[in-house]
């Protein structure tokens, strides 16, 4: 593999002229493709160490290090009731068409996310709990809830503000194509036909770029054309780039990032389907007994990235420290099949992605396959797209079969409740369902005093330890590289704040 990847280099190489250096005022970016919906920010979440939609848009909250809650169009917010919070909003916000941000925004962002029009997006989905909004004054805004929730100001910080005046007037597919936001820089061009997109900066932001005039994101498919097109001199920050990668281009000089994430890998199980051997809790914990965890962590993640005991890293709030990963036991996993009554085994279906968010995912997943069939469980690994997947993960349709590929997500919130609520009755296509846990859930989720609340977080995380909703990997992680030219690559928590990025003179 190691000498494939350096001949393909070197064929690369041979063509280096082809490419154009960055220009001195543009920070140039390579991504894996343009978003699909283009600058619509309801119709993903956004998540990611880059991300176009950090620069274009604000929330009114941003989470940082270790989940903690940061002001962002909001200065500052309160709880008046246990279904009603109070957010006091940033003064002097102007949206990059020169709309006024104010109460009433928030008020119709909210209006829209709770109406039918939206019902297919993420992020409507992600803020179902919200009942409504209701206008103070100009610039304090009282969001209402269904259900008394604790971290209402974390689920703000995903949901995007828009010029709604501007979004009803053109409609949602024309605002997509002409997005407008407060961030620091707007768009300039799709570039359809170039494959480059290119936003400008906005000097109407709050948000000022300190150096960078345009950000061109450039849509690099794999991750060998990335790190060529760094080397070229066409790129300046990558990321999702392979380990190896980051090797070869820390030795050219290079700077690297391979850190960790709130996000935790995992194959989900469909337990509620009664005629899988899944829906067997001995299935499920045999087949996290019959993974060799330590080993595919040193010998395919490099030790970047450590196993998991349960849906939560150590910097997400609920994380039950006292919670030790599933040891690998081979013999255990086949006496578990035994009492189950598969002591000839089993076959299994699972849906993998073609396209994953870390690269050495593909040959994680054929490994844990392998170590499976080891103990007696056959598993046909079938490869979708990711389109093809976000539809089956979001609907629970997963055309038959009874393993999914998926992340429990921590990364939008810090906290660990939106994961233990992805494996619930709650979540829309549940494919696990424990109705005896829905309580502690629903009590976790009105617990305002944030000692109390962890604690009973942290018991619902052991339950789903010891009565695992999926098969418990490892923590995503993001791999980024960026060239000497850059002076410095700033992040708060999760994301890379490009609009603060310097450049060396």
């Amino acid at each position: 593999m190691r000498f494939l990847f350096i001949l393909t280099l070197i064929i690369f190489l041979g063509s280096e002229g082809a490419y154009a250096d960055c220009p001195e005022r543009s920070l140039c970016v390579a991504v894996a493709g343009r978003p699909a919906s283009l600058g619509n920010p309801y119709s993903t979440l956004p998540i990611g160490a880059i991300n176009p939609m950090h620069v274009l848009y604000d929330a009114l909250t941003i989470i940082g290090d270790n989940g903690a809650i940061l002001p962002s169009l909001a200065l500052n917010w309160e709880k008046k009731d246990d279904r009603s919070w109070i957010f006091y909003l940033r003064e002097g916000i102007v949206f990059s068409n020169g709309e006024e941000f104010n109460a009433k925004t928030v008020v119709d962002v909210i209006t829209y996310l709770r109406s039918r029009d939206a019902a297919g997006y993420p992020v409507a989905s992600e803020t179902k709990i919200i009942k409504d909004a209701k206008l103070i004054n100009n610039f304090t805004v009282q969001v209402n809830t269904n259900e008394p929730d604790a971290i209402l100001p974390k689920r703000m910080s995903f949901v995007y503000m828009v010029p709604m005046q501007y979004w009803r007037k053109v409609g949602t597919d024309e605002f997509g194509l002409k997005p407008s936001g407060s961030g620091p820089f707007k768009l300039k061009d799709w570039g359809i036909r170039s494959g480059t997109y290119i936003f400008e900066r906005n000097d109407l932001s709050w948000r000022k770029s300190l150096f960078f005039d345009e950000i061109r994101f450039t849509a690099v498919g794999d991750v060998v054309s990335r790190a060529q097109s760094m080397i070229s001199g066409q790129i300046d920050l990558s990321f999702k780039l392979s380990l190896d990668l980051l090797v070869d281009l820390e030795a050219r000089g290079f700077n690297t990032i391979a850190k960790q994430t709130y996000s935790v890998g995992a194959w989900a199980m469909k337990q509620i389907d009664d005629k899988s051997p899944i829906s067997n809790i001995n299935v499920r914990k045999a087949m996290n007994y019959a993974i060799d965890r330590e080993t595919i962590a040193k010998t395919i993640l490099s030790d970047v990235s450590s196993p998991v005991s349960q849906m939560a890293t150590p910097e997400v709030f609920g994380y039950n420290p006292k919670l030790d990963p599933y040891p690998f036991d081979p013999l255990r996993a086949k006496k578990l099949l035994a009492d189950a009554g598969f002591e000839s085994g089993i076959k299994l279906r699972a849906i993998v992605r073609s396209d994953p968010s870390v690269p050495e995912s593909t040959l994680v997943n054929q490994v844990v396959a392998q170590n499976l069939s080891d103990v007696g469980i056959d598993v046909v690994l079938q490869a979708v797209p990711g389109t093809r997947w976000i539809s089956m993960y979001f609907s629970g349709d997963w055309d038959g079969a009874d393993l999914l590929e998926t992340s429990f997500n921590n990364t939008i919130h810090g906290d660990v409740i939106r994961s233990i609520e992805t494996a619930s009755c709650i979540k829309t296509g549940a494919f696990f369902c424990d109705k005896d846990m829905m309580v502690k859930i629903y009590e976790s989720n009105q617990e305002f005093n944030n000692d109390l609340r962890e604690k009973k977080l942290q018991k619902i995380i052991a339950q789903l330890h010891f009565n695992p909703p999926a098969l418990y990997l490892f923590p995503y992680f993001d791999t980024l590289a960026f060239s000497p030219r850059l002076k410095n690559l700033p992040m708060t928590g999760q994301k890379v704040n490009m609009e603060m990025i310097e450049i060396n003179q």
